[in-house]
């Protein structure tokens, strides 16, 4: 961790740090090995370029900020190397394969400008009241066509999907997140500026296409910045609408549900990209409208202040973003991460769930990875505590609390626990299956008489179809249709399965679907319990069955 800049320290300006006039008046940028890093004003640039390495930061003080504080001016000072403007800051330029923790990796070309310098010119110019009055009349008619089709897509989210519109929908989705960060790029390129990067990158678990616009820091207007982070957004909100108008009259049941899932898909993105907390879209459209850079990392500084002396009475700060609202907007933008994966690894758990033993064992592998990620992560946060000064005692007091305080609370706190899995109805005759090839020794992970909900095996949602309990059957291998474990449909598709458990039917229960998905309720037990339960020995079960049946 690099130490802090005293009031005796001669910073020196970065060798890669050189100054741009920008469009407005006073406004200058700071560019750092070519990218834009920082819009400062002239005075911030006259300070900087004092910073000779053999000027003092008092002296420096007492010739460019006299009315402020010393405390205020070293704070500035900090946030300059932070941003790699000093040297010591290390802070390199981003390049053709990026980490940016926790979970992203980019790996790009440094072609960006060139390729989407011959988009541009390939593109028919068009006003941008033209394009707004255009994309609102499309959104306003797809909104339309959704609230004429409540039904369908709701059909269409709780039941299986066709292989051959899964593999439709993958393709749309791809392209569209193409044009999704093209757009991005365009736009910015229409603007004056140059997009200097863009790739493909794994983005918090999912891959994802990326283009760098930060250089829309040189643009005079703030409009401008705000429309190059909203293009992306726009271009999947008229590919919804779009799908939404053609599921209208596009009657072929495959390219009907394929068209619904699109726009439902597409929608869940613009929602999900206009979340201000994570580096999505609508977090670059804020600090744009702003004017504010970096202001995430500003915030997240200011967040974790206020936890530091909250818990361990570390020393009031001066605030990084001066702003009401920095330090729970801070303290969001530290949750809203954790929140997202967290999500993601469930559902692609319980998506997994039952699906045999290579599929349990990628799911405790992801399971596995992020728990390692969160603990460096938290690791690391801790020793930034620990080296800002606080009190050594009441920092292990308060660690030794809380780590007590959860260990108790999960030991505790009762949670239930279900196991998924799929079924199979013919008639009166409803089993529970898991894949694999042997059923031996896993009659007792669903015991006589647990309670039992049947529901559809949807691609995005599961709807309750009927309920009833665990009747005891002997296993035995089978083979069943591939929608009985997934939630996924081929014609004449089956899969290797194993029959572990009946189910008596209760009478209130309607006409079941031939196949869907069971989450039988195992009980109560503590939280620990229930992640080790759900997280680890139930995808690990299969295997533990293969192995046994082997023997």
């Amino acid at each position: 961790m690099e130490d802090a800049l005293a009031a005796d320290s001669c910073p020196l300006l970065a060798s890669g740090v050189v100054f741009e006039q920008a469009a407005e008046d006073g406004i200058w940028i700071a560019m750092l090995h070519g990218v834009p890093s920082s819009r400062v004003s002239r005075a911030v640039v006259d300070l900087l370029r004092a910073m000779n390495g053999e000027t003092a930061l008092h002296d420096l003080h007492r010739r460019f900020a006299p009315s402020e504080s010393l405390e205020h001016f070293l704070h500035l000072a900090q946030r300059f190397r932070a941003c790699g403007l000093l040297e010591g800051g290390r802070k390199l330029p981003p390049g053709r394969v990026v980490y940016r923790p926790p979970f992203t990796l980019q790996i790009a070309t440094l072609r960006a400008p060139a390729i989407f310098g011959r988009l541009d010119r390939l593109i028919v110019r068009l006003s941008r009241r033209a394009v707004l009055v255009s994309v609102a009349i499309l959104v306003c008619l797809g909104l339309l066509a959704a609230s004429a089709q409540v039904d369908e897509l709701w059909a269409a989210l709780t039941t299986p999907v066709p292989l051959v519109a899964l593999v439709y929908l993958v393709a749309a989705l791809s392209l569209m997140t193409l044009l999704h960060e093209s757009a991005h790029g365009v736009t910015l390129t229409r603007f004056g500026g140059r997009p200097r990067r863009a790739g493909f990158m794994l983005f918090y678990l999912s891959p994802a296409f990326f283009v760098d616009v930060t250089d829309g820091w040189r643009l005079p207007e703030r409009r401008q910045r705000v429309a190059i982070a909203l293009a992306g957004p726009a271009v999947h909100a008229v590919a919804g609408a779009i799908a939404l108008i053609g599921a209208l009259v596009l009657s072929q049941p495959v390219v009907h549900q394929t068209a619904l899932l699109l726009a439902v898909s597409c929608g869940a993105i613009v929602l999900i990209n206009l979340i201000p907390f994570v580096r999505f879209d609508g977090y670059i459209a804020l600090m744009s409208a702003l004017d504010e850079p970096n202001l995430r990392d500003r915030a997240i500084g200011d967040g974790s202040d206020f936890l530091a002396g909250l818990l361990f009475g570390g020393r009031r700060r001066i605030k990084r973003l001066d702003r009401w609202w920095s330090v729970p907007f801070g303290l969001a933008c530290l949750t809203t991460p954790v929140v997202l994966v967290v999500f993601a690894v469930a559902r692609i758990a319980r998506a997994l769930a039952g699906g045999g033993p290579i599929l349990g064992v990628l799911v405790v592998a992801l399971e596995v990875v992020v728990v390692l990620a969160g603990a460096v992560i938290l690791v690391k946060a801790l020793r930034r505590v620990l080296r800002s000064g606080v009190a050594r005692l009441r920092f292990g007091s308060v660690v030794t609390a809380l780590v007590a305080s959860i260990v108790i609370a999960g030991a505790v706190i009762p949670v239930p626990v279900t196991a998924t899995f799929g079924f199979t109805a013919h008639g009166d005759n409803v089993v529970l299956l898991r894949a694999g090839e042997t059923g031996d020794a896993v009659e007792a992970d669903v015991p006589d008489g647990a309670p039992v909900i049947l529901m559809s095996n949807g691609i995005l949602a599961n709807e309750q179809v009927g309920e009833g309990t665990v009747g005891s059957r002997r296993t035995e291998p089978t083979r069943v249709p591939l929608e009985a474990l997934f939630p996924i449909t081929s014609d004449g598709a089956t899969v290797s399965a194993v029959i572990i458990a009946a189910v008596d039917v209760s009478e209130e229960s309607g006409s079941l679907p031939a196949t869907g998905q069971a989450r039988v309720e195992l009980g109560v037990r503590s939280l620990w319990q229930t992640l080790w339960v759900t997280g680890v020995a139930m995808p690990l079960s299969s295997l533990q069955s293969g192995e046994v049946g082997k023997e």
